[in-house]
This record gives structure tokens, C-alpha cells and sequence, in this order.
């Protein structure tokens, strides 16, 4: 929502997208079309739906249905209309079902008959007639309802008969009637009204607004918008010619204060400019994310912060109030004028004022900001010598004779500014078709970064001069990201590996390594963009590391930089490309949006949707600053511009209100408290001792970025804060006394909002918790004290001995529990043998015993043979079945001081402490007869069992570690043998 001069029309206007945020079934919305639109004095937000009522605090919608057989329920679920009383009375019109009274102390409904003939009738419209009464518009006509007695029909001269769709009360006492018969107007202190000619085939009037100036807004069912203004007594037509004159208007809204939305069935919203009368239509675009969610419009609002809410066929619009200093162009919308591509990778601004932007995978386009789409060089795989190619165009530069140049992923392009031919430029002795990551103009010199070639510069023209070639320095990565002409003969070069300064006279290169260690040094190596600011000092843009600025060198002549973080308001650390407008204040684009830095106090303010940037991924390098002074950023979905300026500061200050309440878990209705000055304390009896409060501060443009805190004075000492995404107060068993608990809130900025709220809370207590019950308690118990004491130390001494039987009971049965445990530590369950660990920690102490004392050991490595085709054929019980098994048999034929463990799926060791290479062979040759003599029975049938054994005798200078691979080896020997046989490790 742009607010400009009378008659200016700004640059981007007619490309930007005015940004909503969409709220439908998904976000919680009870139903897909709200009817109806209002805020209440306490700040909420009512939205009436064709399917009930909703009331929004920012976080969460409480749905209101109707329900014939619960008292004080919603009278009606279609809602056609609300309106919110100068006394802060919420009235709420239905479809059919006439008028009802909210009452916010009871969180009720109560119907209010116009007509004694019946309360079923279609409310059209309602509003204040400034004497403390409402004016009703219905299907049955104009009904008056003073505050103190019965509603009456108005029957004056000049009022047609027929169903009044608006109504007016002016600031000057006129009251303005619409409806099917047309408009009729009566002044303040008239009896009879008068006609205003609309044209005869409008079908009549059925929205009317009337703005800060005084002028009349009137929109038809058939001919659109038309306007009055205060001196004239005909209408003027507003938008002819542009399809608005066709169209039914279905409500408006006074935007702000240049400018008036008008809602059109089926036709979305129409901006029009108070002053120069220009339409601008805003449509639901499917390809947009943040467009109108429905181009069906029924309702409109402007709420207290002045953003406004937009109800669709679809679902709610939001559009946060707007300060004009961001647009928005989404790129690949439906719009001819807009952007094709969808990612923006690199942007020139021209010095005609036209802007070229590259994309990631549509070619490039040259762009009027006043107008829109220009020149569009589509790509083309067939004509690689004179068409871009289907890939990323990441790189634009403009020479000085106003040659355009694009760097490719497929090599570097230059389009003629007479002719407009593109043509591809080969760097002479550079690979033709090799990928460009960065350009720069250097006078007569373009500056070429190569994807992996490194730096490259060349003279184009008909003798293209080659000055610098990619191998003439050494640089560690050959990535250049980005290239900057300092002062003197300074480059400065930004890669994958760091930052490089190059003499181009001497080609001398002076290295900047990144030390994230070092709070001076450079924070990050990828090195993605580079600036000079309004002081010339340098700022580097990283990946990981967010900003840093070089502000000179020590006396190790080391650069030194001073970075700007998380820490310092900066979004996201990784920095795609920075910018500085034309009042010298620096522009971020990072991987989580926009940040607009003060280059003096190094401090940054993060950018969001509520600011109308609603971009969050910046593109790498994709940056520029135009003739005016303004920013470019392209990202992921589209670019954002950002105009000199800054934001003011946001000091709307929202009311902090409870949003559910629950004494004992039973809920109690939060209007007793919202809004009151001096509310009845909350009580709290015995049985419904917990309180459990909710709250919210209503800023609805980023609720996200509120802040809340609470505290329960009398309980707590400090401030308890809360998680905005749970505003919740919780207290229980709190002692009889009186207590506020006080709830504290902040609007998007942190300003505190419009003061705390205040509960009193009064806990009753208990019988026994009176003085009296307290006194009786008292004597009795110390009545009751001296025989206690006796009765206890009786009962201690008989149970002193029973105790000390029973400590010795546990204590034996706490040795075998231990010792059970030991032994299942120890074992593997399936097979009783060691486990692996217990297995190599007895291993290795044997071995070391057995090479201390000189005495022979061997060690034997079994492996079961096709045990996975026993598996897979037989199934994993019949493989646990020969896993028991050969733990049987290896526990069989070993001797009381050898060890067997299982080490593996299907693999033992035996460890044969006092056995030399020969007993070894002579066991294990048993062992492998045993097993192929063995049977297992499965479901299947009967299976045999082979095994491979290797064996190793333990050396003067083994350890187990040598000694198992030996075995190892032997074992892989057996199998490679042919498996079932038993292998001597050599060197035996």
C-alpha cells in the first residue's frame, strides 16, 4: 500500500505486488468466507463467516456457531454484517436470522426483535446514529433503535421502499441510505430525504465510505464506483474505461490516507488514488504467494494499527500496515508486465534508468520500472553463439560504450546497444563456454570470475587484449565469487577460500585468511560480496560468518575487521549481497531476509513481511543500487526494492488482553475483564484451587515478534517471561490470601503495549485452614504428642530386630542379584559363551600373562560356513539353532582353563592358554569333526554343519591384537581352502 503524492506515480508501482498474508482452513479459520469484518474496543478481531463467527487475537480463532439448544448461542450462522457501537457494543447481523447483541460478560447472544411480527429477517447494514442509537438496514427497510426504548421503522418522505444495504451517518449529521432503490441522502435536522442520481441500471448502491476529506465513496451492484464530493450533488464515476465501471462493488475501505480499496465480487480489490481518481487492480495470481487469497471479495477493514483485512471466497487477506519503503515484484506471476522468471540471480541498473535482471533458468530480461517488461532474451539451447543459454545467467555488467554483458554458466555474452544481437565473446585464451560467476567494469578493462578458472581480464573490441589470465596469479581457489575495484591499482577479489587484494599493476596478491577464533579477524572464508561505504572502508559479505568491515591494520600490519552478527541484529550469517542507498545506509540481503544496517553504530534491523517484505531467500551476488538511490535485491521468488528512507518507529501500542480463562479448569468468560477498570476479583475456593490465564497483546502485524511476561504478585518475586507461542499464566494449591497477577506485553518492536493487565485473584481458604480448626489442631496435638512418643519408641525397638534380619535377607539376595547381573554382562545370551567384550578383555590379560611367564598359548578363530545361506533358506530361528549348537559343542571340548567367546554373527574364538600349535591343531580338528557329524533340525528339515578354524600360536613379541589377525588370516586361508577344515597360521 504506497501513499505518494497527488498525482506521482513512483517507480515499481505499477510492477510491485501489494502483499498479503492469507489465513484460511488451514490457519484455523472455522470457515473459507468471511462476510463480515470488525474490531472491538478491547482489539479483537471478529470476523463473520457464512459459517458461524470467529474472534482473532493474533494467534488463534475462538469459533462462535449456532446452536438452537444452548442458550446465548450465535443467533445465526450467516453472519452478513458487524458493527461495533460508539459504546463499544458488538452487534452482529445475520443472513436471515435478524440482529443480536454480544454480551462480552457472559460470552453470549442476544437476540433483539426489530419487527413484532418476527426476528427472521436479512440485516444489511448497521451503523451509529450518533446519539447513542444504531441505524439498521433490512430487507423489511430502515429500522431506528434509540439506546432506551423499542426499535422503530422509519417511514419519512423521500425514503423508497426496499431492502437498504448501507447506511451513513456523516460527520456532518447526514444520513446517506443505499439499497436496491438507489441512494437517498437527508440532512441533519431534515424530515425528508432526497434523491442522488445514480445511473438507473446500477441496481442500486451497496457499499458507501466517506474518507478523512469528507467525500462520499458509493458502490454499486452493477456500475462500480462512483464519488461525491462535499460541494457537488452529482456523482462522479470513478475508473471508467478500465472494467471497475462494469463490476459490483461489495465494499470499501478507506486504505489510507491517499487512497480507497474497493471490494468486487469476482473481481478482487481496485486501489483508487483519492486525488487523481487512478484504479490500480490487485487479483488473486496463483503463481503469487503473497497475492489477495480470492479475487471474490465480500468484506473489508482497516483496523486499529491501520492494516487492513480483506474477506474473500477463500479466505481472510492481511495486509500489515505499510511505511512505502518496500516493494515487492514476484517473479513468474501471471502478469505480462512482470517478471517471467521465477529466481532472480544478478541485476543491472542501466544508466538510461532501464534495469536488466538474470535468472536462474528463464535468460534475462530488461525492465522499465515505470512500465514494466521491455526486452526479454529467452534461452536457447539451438544458437549457443548468439542466444543465452538454458542456464543461470549469474553475472551483468554495462560497458562504457552501453554494452550489456552476461556472465553464463556456459560463457560470457555481450549484447550490442544499437543493434540488440547478442553474440557469444570468447576471453581470448579462455575456454569459450567456460562458466562465469562475477563481472566487473573497469574503465575499458571487463573483469571476468570464472566458476573454476579464476580471474580474467580483457580490452573487448575488434582486437580483444587478454591483460590478465586466470593462471597469471596464484590464488588457493579459483572460484571467484565476486570482484571490486578498490582505489589505486587495488582488486579485490572474493572467493570459496578467502579474501585477495591484487596490484593489477604488479600483480602482486596480499592473502586475507579467515580466523573465526580471532574476534578482529575475517569471520568467514566464502567470500560472496564486497562494498565500499560513504567512509571507503571495505565490508565483506560471507557465508557463515555474516559482515565484516576492514578498519585497518595492526602493527603486524594484519587486517583488521569489525564484524557485525546475530549478535548485532543481523538475520541470518550468511550474506548474500549488500547495498547502500543514496542517504548512506547499508542494505543485506541474507538466507533468512532483508537487514537494513546503520554503517555508523554497526548495528542491524531485521526486515520481515510486516515491513512488506516477505522475500526470505536473497540470491548470492544478486544486488544492485539505481539511479535513485534506491536498493535491489534479487532472491528466490521475485526481487525486492528498497527506497532511501527509513522506517519509522513502530509506536502502535496494542492492549494486552486475556484470551482464555480457566478457575478449577472451568472456563470463565474473559470480557468481565478485558476492558474493565475495576473488575470483581477472580475467586478461587478449595475445590477449584488453579487458575490458568492466556493472553495475547493484539499488534497483529508480526505477533510472532511480541513479547510477554506475567507475574502473580504475592507469589512471585521477579517477572516470569513467556514463549510467545505460549502466553500461558498457570498457578495451583496457592494459599488463601489476595493476589493481582499481572499480564505485560510488547508490540512487533518491543515498545511496552497500551499498559499491564490486571487480575485480581482472591483464594478462599479451606475449614482447616481458619484460625480456629488451626488453634484445636494445636492442642490436640500437643496432647497427642507424649503418647506418640512412647507408642514410637516401643514400636522401633520390636522393629529394630526385624529390620536387622531383614537388611541381612536383602543384602544376600542384592549379592546374587549382582552376581547374575555379572554373569549377563559377561555372556551372550543366545549361546552361553563370553561375549566379545568380555571375551577380548580375559584374552588379552591371558596373553599378556602367558608372554610374561614365557608359557605356550594358541589361539583358534571359528567361522561357520554359509551361515547366511542357513538364514535366508531356513529362516533366522534355524540360525539361531546352529548358533546354540556350536556353542554346545565348543563348550564340550574345551578344558576348565580355555575360553570361548562368540565374537561375531557366526564367529567364535577359543583361547587355549598352556596348548602349543600342535594341541591346537589336535582340538581343533575335533572340534571341526563335531560339528560336521552334527545335525540340526529345523522346520525346514535337517540341516549340516560345516565350520573353517584357523589357529596361531602366540610369539615372543605378540599381543592379542597380532595374535587374532594370524588366526584371522589362518581362517580366511580354511576358506579359501575350501571351507570345513582347519588351517595353522605360518611361521609356526
Amino acid at each position: 500500500m504506497r501513499v505518494s503524492p497527488a498525482g506521482a506515480k513512483e517507480r515499481w508501482d505499477g510492477l510491485a505486488t501489494t502483499v498479503f498474508q492469507n489465513f484460511g482452513r488451514d490457519q484455523g479459520l472455522p470457515h473459507p468466507v468471511p462476510t463480515a469484518l470488525a474490531q472491538d474496543r478491547d482489539g479483537f478481531l471478529w470476523v463473520g463467516l457464512q459459517g458461524g463467527l470467529a474472534r482473532w487475537d493474533g494467534y488463534r480463532f475462538r469459533s462462535y456457531r449456532a446452536n438452537p439448544a444452548i442458550p446465548g448461542s450465535l443467533h445465526d450462522d450467516w453472519v452478513s454484517i458487524l458493527h461495533v457501537a460508539g459504546d463499544g457494543q458488538l452487534w452482529v447481523g445475520g443472513g436471515a436470522g435478524g440482529l443480536a447483541r454480544y454480551d462480552k460478560l457472559t460470552d453470549q447472544f442476544h437476540p433483539v426483535a426489530l419487527n413484532a411480527s418476527t426476528e427472521r429477517m436479512h440485516i444489511g447494514a448497521i451503523t451509529d446514529d450518533r446519539v447513542g442509537g444504531l441505524w439498521v438496514g433490512t430487507d423489511d427497510g430502515l429500522y431506528r433503535l434509540p439506546p432506551t426504548s423499542r426499535p422503530e421503522k422509519l417511514a419519512a418522505d423521500g425514503l423508497p421502499p426496499g431492502p437498504v444495504r448501507s447506511v451513513r451517518q456523516g460527520d456532518d449529521g447526514t444520513l446517506w441510505v443505499g439499497g436496491s432503490f438507489g441512494l437517498v441522502r437527508r440532512a441533519k435536522g431534515d424530515n425528508a430525504f432526497t434523491t442522488v442520481p445514480i445511473p438507473a441500471d446500477s441496481l442500486g448502491v451497496s457499499a458507501l465510505a466517506q474518507d478523512r476529506e469528507g467525500r462520499l465513496w458509493i458502490g454499486t451492484r452493477r456500475r462500480g464506483l462512483f464519488v461525491l464530493e462535499q460541494t457537488a450533488t452529482i456523482p462522479a464515476a470513478v475508473g471508467a474505461g478500465t472494467g471497475l465501471d462494469k463490476r459490483g462493488v461489495s465494499t470499501i475501505v478507506v486504505a489510507s490516507p491517499g487512497e480507497i480499496w474497493a471490494g468486487v465480487r469476482g473481481s478482487g480489490l481496485w486501489a483508487v488514488d483519492i486525488h487523481d481518481r487512478q484504479v490500480r487492480p490487485m487479483r488473486h495470481d496463483r503463481t503469487v504467494p503473497g497475492s489477495l487469497m480470492h479475487d471474490d471479495v465480500w468484506s473489508s477493514l482497516r483496523d486499529d494499527a491501520g492494516s487492513i483485512w480483506i474477506g474473500t471466497s477463500l479466505g481472510l487477506s492481511y495486509h500489515p500496515h505499510d511505511p512505502g519503503i518496500i516493494s515487492t515484484i514476484y517473479g513468474g506471476s501471471q502478469r505480462p508486465e512482470g517478471l517471467s522468471g521465477t529466481d532472480v540471480l544478478s541485476i543491472l541498473p542501466l544508466r538510461n534508468g532501464l534495469i536488466w535482471v538474470g535468472y536462474l533458468n528463464n535468460g534475462a530480461e530488461q525492465i522499465d520500472p515505470m512500465h514494466g517488461r521491455v526486452v526479454t532474451l529467452k534461452p536457447d539451447a539451438a544458437s549457443p553463439e548468439h542466444a543465452l543459454p538454458p542456464s543461470q545467467v549469474s553475472a551483468l555488467a554495462e560497458g562504457p560504450d552501453g554494452t550489456v554483458w552476461f556472465g553464463t554458466r556456459h560463457g560470457l555474452y555481450a549484447r550490442d546497444p544499437h543493434s540488440g544481437r547478442l553474440r557469444l565473446v570468447p576471453v581470448p585464451g579462455r575456454q569459450p563456454h567456460g562458466a562465469v560467476a562475477s563481472l566487473n567494469v573497469d574503465h575499458d578493462i571487463l573483469w571476468v570470475g570464472g566458476e573454476e578458472d579464476g580471474l580474467w581480464g580483457f580490452r573487448p573490441g575488434p582486437q580483444s587484449e587478454t591483460i590478465l589470465a586466470g593462471t597469471d596469479i596464484t590464488l588457493a581457489d579459483h572460484c571467484i565469487n565476486v570482484i571490486h575495484r578498490g582505489s589505486g591499482n587495488d582488486l579485490w577479489v572474493g572467493t570459496r577460500d578467502g579474501l585477495y587484494r591484487i596490484d593489477i599493476a604488479t600483480r602482486t596478491v596480499d592473502y586475507i585468511g579467515a580466523n573465526p577464533a580471532d574476534p578482529q579477524a575475517l569471520p568467514g572464508r566464502y567470500i560472496v560480496s564486497l562494498l565500499r561505504d560513504g567512509q571507503g572502508r571495505l565490508w565483506v559479505g560471507t557465508f557463515g560468518g555474516g559482515i565484516a568491515v576492514l578498519t585497518g591494520r595492526d602493527t603486524d600490519n594484519r587486517p583488521r575487521f569489525q564484524r557485525l552478527g546475530l549478535d548485532r541484529g543481523l538475520p541470518h550469517l550468511n550474506v548474500g549481497s549488500m547495498q547502500m542507498d543514496s542517504t548512506g545506509t547499508i542494505w543485506a540481503g541474507t538466507d533468512d531476509g532483508l537487514a537494513m544496517i546503520d554503517p555508523e553504530a554497526l548495528t542491524a534491523r531485521s526486515v520481515r513481511r510486516s515491513d512488506g517484505a516477505p522475500l526470505l531467500d536473497y540470491v548470492a551476488g544478486a544486488g544492485a543500487t539505481d539511479a535513485t538511490g534506491a536498493v535491489l535485491f534479487g532472491a528466490l521468488g521475485g526481487m525486492t526494492v528498497a527506497r532511501p528512507g527509513t522506517f519509522p518507529q513502530w509506536r502502535f501500542r496494542p492492549p494486552v488482553v486475556v484470551t482464555d480463562l480457566r478457575v478449577g479448569g472451568v472456563p470463565v468468560p474473559v470480557g468481565r475483564y478485558n476492558g474493565q477498570t475495576d473488575p470483581a476479583p477472580l475467586i478461587l475456593t478449595p475445590d477449584t484451587n488453579s487458575l490458568a490465564v492466556e493472553f495475547a497483546s493484539l499488534d497483529f502485524t508480526a505477533p510472532e515478534r511480541n513479547r510477554y511476561a506475567y507475574k502473580l504478585e504475592g507469589f512471585d518475586r521477579d517477572w516470569v517471561q513467556a514463549d510467545v507461542n505460549r502466553r500461558l499464566a498457570i498457578y495451583t494449591n496457592l494459599a488463601p490470601g489476595d493476589y493481582h497477577l499481572r499480564l505485560r506485553g510488547t508490540n512487533r518492536a518491543g515498545m511496552p503495549a497500551a499498559g499491564d493487565m490486571v487480575l485480581p485473584v482472591r483464594v478462599l481458604p479451606a475449614w482447616y485452614q481458619n484460625r480456629w480448626a488451626q488453634a484445636l489442631a494445636g492442642v490436640l496435638a500437643l496432647a497427642g504428642i507424649f503418647g506418640l512418643v512412647r507408642w514410637r519408641t516401643s514400636l522401633l525397638r520390636r522393629r529394630q530386630s526385624y529390620l536387622e534380619q531383614q537388611i541381612a535377607d536383602r543384602t544376600a539376595d542384592l549379592r546374587a542379584a549382582n552376581e547374575r547381573l555379572e554373569r549377563l554382562a559377561m555372556t551372550d545370551p543366545l549361546t552361553g559363551c563370553a561375549n566379545r567384550r568380555h571375551f577380548m578383555q580375559r584374552a588379552a590379560e591371558t596373553v599378556a600373562l602367558a608372554t610374561r611367564h614365557g608359557t605356550p598359548l594358541s589361539l583358534a578363530v571359528l567361522d561357520l560356513d554359509d551361515f547366511k545361506q542357513v538364514n535366508d533358506t531356513h529362516g533366522h530361528p534355524a540360525g539361531d539353532a546352529v548358533l546354540v549348537m556350536a556353542g554346545r559343542l565348543l563348550a564340550e571340548h574345551m578344558r576348565a582353563t580355555d575360553l570361548v567367546g562368540r565374537v561375531g554373527g557366526e564367529e567364535f574364538a577359543l583361547l587355549m592358554p598352556h596348548t602349543d600349535a600342535a594341541g591346537a591343531m589336535l582340538l581343533a580338528g575335533r572340534l571341526c569333526a563335531a560339528l560336521q557329524a552334527s545335525r540340526v533340525t529345523a522346520e525346514t528339515g535337517q540341516m549340516a554343519v560345516t565350520a573353517s578354524i584357523g589357529v596361531a600360536e602366540l610369539h615372543p613379541d605378540d599381543d592379542l591384537d597380532r595374535l587374532y589377525a594370524r588366526a584371522d588370516t589362518a581362517l580366511y586361508a580354511a576358506k579359501q581352502g575350501g571351507r570345513n577344515r582347519v588351517v595353522l597360521a605360518p611361521g609356526v
